[in-house]
């Protein structure tokens, strides 16, 4: 939200200052990611194809935390009949499927798990997709910004890149 009224700011500022921009007309374009995204039919055998991923994921998940229900039930029927080193054995065994069970979540389904990693491998070239042709309309069309209504810049001409020239001043101590 910030970055979106840093942006607008910008933009008015620019427009009222006049001068190079009374002698050029400046093309400005957006596009919605999120609806270009959600009405691509190649993303849509991406997520299905993620989504038969984690139901595989979520079966072994599910069978590894029934195990855990089992092994905690015939701990709690058999306690009283067990010996103090067997019920020990035991708790220890399942504390460590209850450790690997946790384990196990956190490389599927963790931020940097198996499933992110996964939807990052098929996305990637959807995104790169979307950002070439994004490209290839600006330059044809010659916009000299095109906005993501979600994220703020996806293309700008070079020429209004003030990257260096803050570098400059930064590094000069001015």
């Amino acid at each position: 939200m910030v970055i979106r009224k840093i942006i607008l700011s910008a933009l008015v500022a620019m427009f009222m200052a006049g001068g190079v921009f009374a002698q050029q007309q400046l093309r400005i374009g957006f596009v919605n990611s999120e609806a270009i995204l959600e009405q691509y039919s190649g993303t849509r055998a991406a997520e299905e194809e993620l989504r038969r991923q984690y139901a595989r994921w979520e079966q072994e998940a599910s069978q590894k935390e029934q195990n855990i229900r089992n092994m905690q039930d015939n701990l709690q029927r058999q306690a009283l009949l067990l010996s103090e080193d067997r019920r020990n054995q035991i708790q220890r065994e399942l504390q460590d499927s209850i450790m690997a069970y946790q384990r196990f979540l956190q490389e599927k389904f963790g931020q940097q798990g198996e499933a992110a990693q996964r939807n990052n491998e098929l996305l990637r070239p959807i995104v790169e997709r979307i950002n070439r042709i994004i490209n290839q309309i600006a330059t044809e069309d010659n916009y000299d910004f095109i906005f993501d209504a979600r994220a703020g810049i996806i293309f700008a001409k070079t020429s209004y890149d003030l990257t260096d020239r803050v570098i400059r001043v930064l590094n000069s101590g001015r």
